[in-house]
């Protein structure tokens, strides 16, 4: 229903972004890695948009537009960086940005602090950051900012924001209702009917008796080269350099004894503690707990009676729960004997209790223990170092002017040619064979090249073995041979005089139903049969309701005026309609009728959303927003020109 009344949200990022993570931190979590981008010819610092007292880098710009285009390539796989930015991606994330930091900095201003313990629940809320258990995992935390290249302050600072923007826009939105008296209003357009009727005026009719010649089809092909136009494709020529050429390298027994020598805690005895943690908001809270545990197995009972959850933890060493935890807490914890409690302990997520549920340790191992695990690292190390090296050595020879041919025989790598392929990697002729991974990463640079660039070399997409490339054949864009395209050109052009002469047909049926000629008695004008004129009889109501795509002249009938006639191009030049609006029904809406009580309901939310809306622009206002364009153009050029 809201649909049928009004466009809404005019932004693809709109209010709930604002509510939520900034794009760096929900976009990074919900899509491929944005690191490594290889960006240069703007200074990291340089601003895109100053927002009060605060910066938005280009940095932070690219990294947040680098993200949102991941997670939008995840559901489009063949869009392009160009598609992306012309959709509005370059003014929507930044405005994204700017409507944050600008309502974070207000709410700063007006006393909203945000304290490191809500920051710490929150953190333990998101998926990303959880364990097996669904509890909080300071392990798969670590790891998964790492994966995404984030810092644990930038995390934090944003989850501050988002937090700053939900207490300051949501209570703007509370109790806001939609009048009732408008409501009424957009139930009587629901409650409308109109009557009317359509004729259509078919090209094909016009386009049989249509003669062409190969000359008439050619300068038509020159006119519309774009639309019969094959794109761009490309073979590329490849050569992989894998562990198949290190594969006899392995460790010598004093490979194994220098590991051991030098990794020696590695094989130490070992500590494994299993505790029970409770975390708590602030010392003191940890405190009036642990005041009632007098018996230190009652913990997790005592947690449960105060609505609060403890959680197991398992360690194996000192540094394995350092990692999980803080240096502080895992001294607590060592210190601590079996069956006591460890804290209260300040910690990341809050003041930490933890009781020490049991001991276990390990004896030293002795070399002969683990000769075969040592040997099975250092020859892995080993491996990966000879073929790193092997890399480097072919990336030297492409350097100095080898061939990809020469470059791969020196390898004894095999030097393989695909199938055309696309700039999206998707083969030209889709019963080709499927496109290795390998290729895949590499397509876009390919297309990147000219014909006699030098080969180049990259990690192959399974990280663990290398790919040269160069281009093959390149096809460039063009229509196929004339007589092979001839029957199409034909069809294309009759049908589109045909739609010029429907066209004019229309508009003589049009003149006639304005003269006051019913619209059947005008149709028989066109001197040709023609599909029968078919009445309309529906209300706004049932309009809306469809569940398939409105029919455009069912669209257009109802965006008329009483009394028009108007004519309307039928997709793909296939005709004309001929929409002729005789009158329009409109029924009284009763004091108590349930439309009215729906359109508050579904229209309330709407009202609260654009209160929201309209307080964050206020905002903007005063605290300051500015955009430097410069900065702005350099960015979604070098994004642009690296894809």
């Amino acid at each position: 229903m809201i649909q049928g009344f009004r466009k809404l949200f005019q932004s693809p990022i709109g209010l709930a972004v604002t509510l939520g993570f900034v794009g760096l931190i929900a976009l990074a979590f919900a899509s491929a890695d944005i690191t490594g981008s290889g960006f240069g010819g703007i200074a990291g610092g340089e601003r895109v948009a100053t927002v009060g007292d605060e910066r938005i880098s280009t940095s932070t710009y690219r990294e947040t537009l680098n993200g949102a285009f991941e997670r939008a390539r995840g559901e489009n796989p063949g869009l392009t960086w160009k598609e992306f930015l012309d959709g509005g991606a370059t003014d929507g994330v930044l405005d994204q940005m700017t409507e944050r930091l600008a309502v974070f900095a207000f709410a700063k201003e007006h006393g909203i602090r945000i304290g490191d313990s809500l920051v710490g629940s929150e953190l333990a809320q998101i998926p990303a950051f959880q364990g097996p258990d669904g509890q909080f995992s300071q392990e798969m935390y670590q790891a998964a900012l790492q994966q995404r290249g984030l810092s644990e302050k930038l995390v934090r600072e944003d989850l501050e924001q988002g937090l700053a923007a939900r207490m300051m826009l949501i209570p703007a939105q509370i109790g806001t209702q939609f009048p009732e008296k408008m409501a009424r209003q957009y139930a009587r357009l629901l409650n409308e009917t109109r009557h009317g009727s359509v004729a259509f005026v078919p090209s094909s009719i016009f386009a049989s008796d249509i003669k062409v010649t190969d000359d008439q089809l050619k300068s038509y092909l020159a006119t519309n080269r774009s639309r019969y136009s094959l794109p761009e494709r490309r073979t590329v020529r490849y050569a992989i350099i894998d562990r198949s050429g290190v594969a006899d390298i392995a460790a010598t027994d004093a490979d194994v004894a220098a590991y051991y020598e030098s990794n020696k805690d590695e094989f130490a005895g070992s500590e494994k503690r299993v505790m029970t943690q409770l975390v708590m908001p602030t010392e003191a809270a940890a405190n009036a707990v642990l005041s009632e545990l007098a018996n230190p197995s009652r913990m997790a009972a005592v947690a449960r009676e105060k609505g609060l959850s403890t959680t197991q933890v398992s360690v194996e060493s000192r540094s394995d729960l350092s990692a999980k935890t803080s240096p502080a807490v895992t001294q607590a914890v060592y210190d601590a004997a079996e069956g006591k409690i460890a804290g209260p302990v300040r910690g990341p997520l809050g003041w930490y209790l933890m009781r020490v549920d049991s001991i276990t340790r390990t004896e030293d191992r002795s070399i002969a223990e683990v000769r075969g695990e040592i040997a099975a690292i250092v020859t892995e190390e080993k491996r990966r170092t000879a073929l790193a090296e092997r890399a480097s050595e072919a990336e030297n020879q492409l350097n100095s002017g080898a061939s990809l041919q020469e470059v791969a025989k020196s390898l004894d790598a095999e030097v393989k040619t695909t199938g055309a392929l696309l700039e999206n990697g998707q083969p030209f002729d889709q019963a080709s064979a499927d496109v290795p991974a390998q290729v895949l990463r590499v397509v876009q640079n390919v297309f990147a090249m000219d014909s006699g660039s030098d080969a180049q070399i990259a990690i192959a997409a399974d990280g663990e073995s290398y790919i040269l490339y160069e281009p093959g054949k390149i096809t460039a864009s063009a229509p196929p041979p004339f007589d092979q395209i001839k029957p199409a050109l034909e069809a294309a052009y009759k049908q589109e005089q045909g739609s010029k002469k429907a066209s004019a047909a229309a508009d003589k049926v049009l003149a006639a139903i304005r003269k006051g000629q019913t619209p059947a008695e005008a149709m028989k004008l066109i001197g040709k049969t023609t599909p029968p004129v078919s009445p309309v009889d529906m209300s706004r109501q049932e309009l809306v309701g469809a569940q398939q795509q409105v029919p455009p002249p069912l669209a257009l009938m109802f965006s008329m005026a009483k009394g028009s006639t108007k004519k309307l191009e039928a997709p793909q030049k296939a005709g004309w309609f001929i929409v002729d609006l005789d009158r329009i029904e409109t029924k009284d809406i009763g004091d108590n009728d349930p439309l009215v009580a729906a359109t508050v309901r579904q229209l309330g939310p709407a009202m609260g959303g654009e209160m929201g809306e309209q307080l964050t622009r206020a905002i903007q206002a005063d605290v300051g927003v500015t955009k430097n364009q410069t900065a702005i153009d350099a960015v979604v050029a070098q994004l642009t020109g690296n894809r």
